[in-house]
């Protein structure tokens, strides 16, 4: 139930995945401003995050997810009342705090239903619905807002996230062996290496990730490219195929032996992506940026939940998609005006050569201390 939750939640959000840059353009806005929306959504994330984890570990996992569905479900629908870009980006703000809270708790609480054994497949697996709607929302949403227009297809994707409220409802809380976790301490979370590790490599997808949703597209038109939709496709399925065997391999092999080419393939889709000339290449780029999608959330993901104990897997949790956050805003507003001021080859190769700094940074560091699980 959790699962096809998790659909539905991400299902809304991919519904208007591609025409939000257009929509920020018809009510006024300019490039800088469609990165700022990237930006503002991925920042306001980055503010609660810390607070869901916490509040995921001390309330339990069902509470936390309710309250991000019910976020994320009200945003589009205010979304249809946003008349200039300012309004719009208070309503980005709720957005992001929606996607923190839910996303926090859902992985927590695919890790308390994981064996310890299956932990890296669990996870992976539990993932695999988010990227379903990939394939046919963004299409479907497009084709709702071409015949009825912006305000109907921001309502029809609040009621997608309805379906998502819904159905976690009947949802029981886990039963582990998660302790009270009011001693459980934020400070000494984050001083675990393997968590500060796994942060700061996650911003090597997540800087990359920021500049692809917010500029990839107009970069698209700009080039005559008509596969901007198709990339997504694309993306999607490489991502699937790469969480249903990810997480398997990194049971078996180690955490970092997945994410390490995870981060490498990153930087090389983006840099791709940076001089892609034709719909083939685009194609081409997506389905390579999937693939390391796939192999570096298997692999840091599981080797954060690795190192703590269920007391304190939601504040990990959180404190790793902070800093994926932090990159995703990075990526997309930081970047936005240099693709203003310089244009998209170099703001797409910024962004690849981060992602090897990021993977760097992984291997270096990781070498002092065996993270855990790998």
């Amino acid at each position: 139930m959790a699962a096809a939750a998790n659909f539905f939640f991400f299902a809304s959000f991919h519904w208007i995945y591609a025409t939000l840059p257009g929509f920020i353009q018809s009510i006024g806005g300019n490039l800088v401003q469609v990165g700022l929306a990237t930006g503002i959504f991925a920042l306001s994330a980055v503010v609660a995050r810390p607070f869901a984890g916490r509040l995921a570990d001390r309330w339990g996992r069902k509470p936390l997810l309710l309250s991000g569905a019910t976020l994320f479900a009200l945003a589009p629908a205010c979304y249809a009342l946003a008349g200039s870009v300012w309004p719009f980006m208070a309503i980005r703000v709720v957005h992001g705090i929606g996607i923190a809270v839910f996303t926090t708790a859902y992985t927590a609480f695919a890790a308390d239903l994981a064996p310890p054994a299956q932990r890296g497949e669990t996870i992976g697996l539990a993932g695999l619905t988010s990227n379903l709607g990939l394939f046919f929302m963004p299409a479907l949403g497009a084709m709702v807002l071409a015949q009825w227009g912006y305000a109907t297809h921001f309502l029809a994707a609040a009621g997608v996230a309805v379906v998502g409220v819904m159905l976690i409802l009947p949802i029981a809380e886990p039963k582990t062996d998660r302790p009270d976790s009011t001693g459980v301490r934020l400070g000494a979370v984050l001083r675990l290496r393997p968590v500060w590790v796994a942060a700061l490599a996650s911003t090597g997808l997540a800087v990359a990730y920021g500049a692809t949703l917010s500029f990839m597209a107009p970069m698209a038109t700009e080039r005559g490219l008509t596969a901007a939709g198709a990339y997504f496709t694309a993306f999607a399925a490489t991502l699937m195929l790469a969480q249903v065997v990810a997480g398997w391999l990194s049971d078996r092999i180690g955490r970092r032996a997945v994410a390490a080419p995870g981060l490498a393939l990153a930087a090389l889709a983006t840099a791709w992506l940076a001089v892609a000339r034709s719909d083939a290449a685009l194609l081409a780029a997506g389905a390579a940026f999937g693939l390391s999608w796939g192999l570096v959330r298997a692999g840091l993901d599981t080797a954060v939940v690795d190192a703590v104990s269920a007391a304190s897997r939601g504040t990990a949790v959180g404190l790793l998609y902070t800093c994926f956050d932090a990159g995703v805003g990075v990526g997309s507003f930081g970047l936005g005006v240099v693709a203003q001021q310089y244009g998209y080859v170099t703001a797409f190769g910024l962004a690849a050569a981060w992602a090897v700094v990021a993977l760097a940074a992984y291997l270096g560091l990781g070498r002092t201390q065996r993270m855990a699980g790998a």
